[in-house]
């Protein structure tokens, strides 16, 4: 006499519980890898502003007001918009080939790869500027600029962007300043930080989009 195999399988309760506990961990993994991922976008502005800083340090005289005097020229695919000055004139690069002027003082999100964008993002300035005595001598705010005389002078540039995909939401975006001069800042988001020392060539993020929005 042959048994009869007894069938195996799933019962709709255990899938139920399996898929919660895949609803879960997405839940709290999600969350996560979004932040991973807009702190490697992050990378980019670090990087820029760096290299906006070492270009106009290396002038022997207080340069003109355009960004590109210092032969500053971030590579294409750019998030971030770059600012040092009003941006009453600035680089487009909505198109394939960029538009850049003479008086540019700031360089424009590149919307040719990433249409969604603003051409230019408002940068979230520092609240509490505390500069060193030169940078104070040199009449330096927290606004974006070159301060000072042909040849006794400081700088204040600001980066700019959106890091979370969620610019249309965006209570701040996500903002980094550079500057010349030592200073004692303090970011207005998170607004809880405290105010730290922040060296000359160092990138000092004001407001962080991830959690500000």
């Amino acid at each position: 006499m042959t048994q009869r195999r007894q069938q195996s399988g799933f019962t709709l309760i255990e899938l139920m519980i399996v898929v919660a506990i895949i609803g879960i961990l997405a839940a709290i993994a999600i969350p996560s890898f979004n932040r991973f991922q807009a702190r490697a976008r992050q990378s980019e502005v670090n990087v820029n502003l760096k290299s906006l800083f070492t270009g106009l340090r290396t002038q022997q005289r207080k340069p003109s007001a355009s960004i590109h005097a210092s032969g500053f020229a971030p590579e294409r695919g750019n998030r971030y918009s770059y600012q040092l000055g009003d941006c009453s004139s600035y680089e487009d690069r909505s198109t394939l080939d960029a538009q850049v002027h003479n008086d540019d003082t700031c360089i424009g999100a590149d919307l040719f790869k990433y249409p969604s964008l603003p051409s230019i993002f408002t940068p979230t300035l520092v609240p509490i500027a505390s500069w060193n005595s030169h940078g104070t001598a040199n009449g330096m705010t927290n606004a974006p600029g070159i301060y000072g005389s042909n040849s006794d002078w400081d700088f204040l540039a600001y980066g700019a962007g959106d890091v979370d995909n969620n610019s249309d939401s965006e209570q701040y975006a996500d903002s980094w300043l550079i500057s010349s001069a030592d200073g004692i800042l303090s970011p207005e988001c998170p607004s809880m930080a405290l105010s730290e020392a922040v060296s000359a060539g160092e990138p000092f993020n004001t407001a962080n989009d991830v959690n500000c929005d």
